[in-house]
């Protein structure tokens, strides 16, 4: 298969055995005939009044039925298609539904209630914490809109709710890839879905004929943008130059490939590369074309200060530096005219600012926004923030920061509460790092630098609650599972053989 050999064969070491759901216990034949008779019914009952909710609710039992007779499935739903496809618009394919929370709510549940006592994975401090996010998230997003007498949206509800889909992320891959060779199966998936993503991102950059309005169309991206404070205007999706593939935004698309870029990066210096290089260097190509096709510098300075970071913790600062050389040169020739004027707008007056500063224009804009609007509507309700709903007395709706995001909605507890959250997160990914397993290794590595560097990086914008870099994130830190104990294993290279195993 084409992911196989894509990472280097695991050596005989054993970290789980493979997950399976109480419908493994039983005769498979009986649970296929189940299945087929539940989705017959539905079908013959819905399609013929509401075909698009005939098909998706047969999809929907189907897919559950696939996740209850084969945990790893699920699992590999979560790692590799809900990050790609967690930028697409409500109704995009389902109506009303935003499929990327759908598939986790079916997926991430299901595992959730179906795994058997044997197999279920003990609770550590990050899957605590994590939940306890996700809930304090929701209950002060509640109990601010009560307080404050504002009668919430469905879709604002699901705003509220939508944290928790970060526990169901992280607890469902933990449940479902187990042994050693499901999680670089599921690590190589998460890898190559990069792959189409950044590609769709370099060819609406190169301006292919279709491929914005396609975007347009599944994304709903750039059918206006905010320009002074208080006002929306107009804008054509001709107008926006800056590349957001598969999401809404470009800030969306470079935090997808930040974590996963920084990943490769590991995998290479610890010398994991499979016997298939070309494909793990075209990845890596169109991944790094599509992040500098962004052109979100937060993310692609956090990128080369990333890459010296694992140089020096792999004693290879001088190979990452020739790497850095090199990728320099390419993005010069290819990518040079977009990064010039980039860089030259960041740096001339701007009209969205009323000072002269040295400051980018961007930093200067929030700063503006940050001390002008957000600053006096958080010394209001400091310790409960404002949950879900925006005060009058703020006029840009966008917070343009992690932490002001976190201020604004639930106070110091919650910020406070973040903090913790992301120093378990680190703590995860340094256990990793202490792994037998060179791959273990290389990942936790990789989840370190990600981490701190995205510490820094939220503070202009909130990656860690908007789509794209937190699915793959807790993704990645749910496969970041230390071996424990030698134990001989089938060593396989890539998802071919770890799919043959499961089966």
């Amino acid at each position: 298969m084409l992911a196989e050999g894509l990472l280097a064969p695991a050596p005989p070491l054993r970290s789980g055995r493979r997950a399976e759901s109480w419908l493994t216990s039983r005769p498979r034949t009986l649970s296929l005939a189940g299945a087929g008779v539940v989705l017959a019914a539905l079908a013959g009952g819905l399609v013929g009044s509401d075909p698009k909710l005939g098909v998706a609710v047969v999809g929907t039992v189907a897919l559950i039925a696939l996740v209850l007779l084969r945990p790893f499935f699920g699992g590999l739903i979560l790692v590799g298609l809900v990050p790609v496809v967690s930028g697409l618009a409500p109704g995009v394919p389902v109506s009303s539904v935003r499929i990327s929370e759908a598939l986790i709510g079916v997926v991430g549940v299901t595992l959730i209630v179906s795994v058997r006592r044997r197999d279920a994975v003990p609770w550590g401090l990050l899957d605590w914490l994590v939940l306890a996010y996700g809930i304090a998230w929701f209950a002060f997003g509640a109990a601010d809109a009560v307080v404050l007498g504002q009668h919430l949206t469905i879709s604002e509800w699901g705003t509220v709710l939508g944290q928790l889909q970060f526990f169901l992320i992280y607890r469902g891959v933990r449940i479902s890839v187990r042994s050693q060779a499901e999680r670089r199966a599921a690590l190589t998936v998460a890898l190559l879905a990069a792959g189409p993503v950044a590609l769709l991102a370099v060819l609406q950059e190169a301006h292919v004929p279709g491929v914005a309005n396609l975007l347009h169309a599944v994304t709903g991206s750039a059918e206006t943008a905010a320009s002074p404070p208080g006002t929306v205007a107009p804008l054509s999706i001709t107008d926006v130059h800056r590349a957001t593939g598969p999401f809404p935004n470009w800030t969306s698309l470079a935090g997808y490939l930040f974590p996963l870029l920084l990943t490769f990066c590991a995998i290479a210096l610890a010398r994991q590369v499979g016997p298939r290089r070309w494909i793990f260097l075209g990845v890596v190509a169109l991944a790094l074309g599509g992040l500098l096709a962004s052109e979100e510098q937060s993310a692609i300075i956090g990128l080369a200060a990333g890459a010296i970071a694992l140089g020096v913790m792999t004693r290879q600062l001088g190979r990452v530096l020739r790497w850095l050389l090199v990728a320099a040169v390419a993005a010069g020739l290819l990518f040079g005219s977009a990064i010039g004027k980039r860089v030259s707008e960041e740096l001339s007056p701007g009209a969205q600012s009323s000072q002269s500063s040295v400051l980018p224009q961007t930093l200067q804009f929030r700063w503006e926004v940050w001390t002008g609007q957000y600053v006096p509507a958080i010394e209001q309700r400091p310790l409960t923030g404002y949950g879900d709903v925006t005060p009058p007395s703020v006029r840009w709706p966008y917070t343009e920061s992690q932490y002001v995001t976190l201020l604004m909605e639930g106070g110091l507890p919650l910020l406070l509460l973040f903090g913790a959250l992301t120093w378990a997160m680190v703590r995860r990914g340094r256990a990793c790092a202490r792994s037998p397993d060179p791959m273990d290794q290389a990942l936790g590595r990789a989840l370190v630098v990600s981490v701190v560097a995205l510490a820094i990086m939220d503070v202009v914008w909130p990656f860690m609650s908007n789509g794209g870099l937190p699915q793959v994130l807790w993704a990645l830190l749910a496969l970041a599972e230390p071996c424990r104990g030698p134990s001989p294993v089938l060593a396989v290279g890539g998802t071919g053989a770890a799919l043959r195993q499961a089966g």
